[in-house]
């Protein structure tokens, strides 16, 4: 059974890691996938990689934004307001994940 870690929680999602297996679970609106570390790090590139280049969407409500995920043939369709909020997601998560490291080293001190 997993002891899962929140490392973000909001009304549009939530990103949790188990400790015990160290897989990440990500919750994205209708969206849930579990990953691996460098599945969640690929996708958070993917993620970041598409922000940057459609920052000047011109129709931002329109949902012509693909993110391809770790499962084959499964991918996410979103709009710019979508994608930045799961960027805001995935970036927050990140820098919890990293202090949560952090504290660990301390503890063990």
């Amino acid at each position: 059974m997993c002891n899962f870690k929140t490392l973000y929680y909001a009304s549009d999602g939530y990103l949790i890691m188990c400790n015990d297996c160290q897989h990440f679970q990500l919750a994205f609106q209708t969206t849930l996938l579990t990953m691996t570390a460098q599945d969640l790090h690929v996708f958070h590139t993917l993620v970041k990689e598409n922000r940057e280049y459609n920052q000047f969407d011109t129709s931002p409500e329109r949902k012509t934004i693909y993110i391809p995920t770790p499962l084959e043939g499964y991918g996410m369709i979103l709009n710019h307001k979508e994608l930045d909020a799961l960027f805001q997601l995935l970036e927050t998560a990140e820098v919890n994940f990293k202090a949560e490291s952090l504290l660990e080293l301390f503890k063990t001190a």
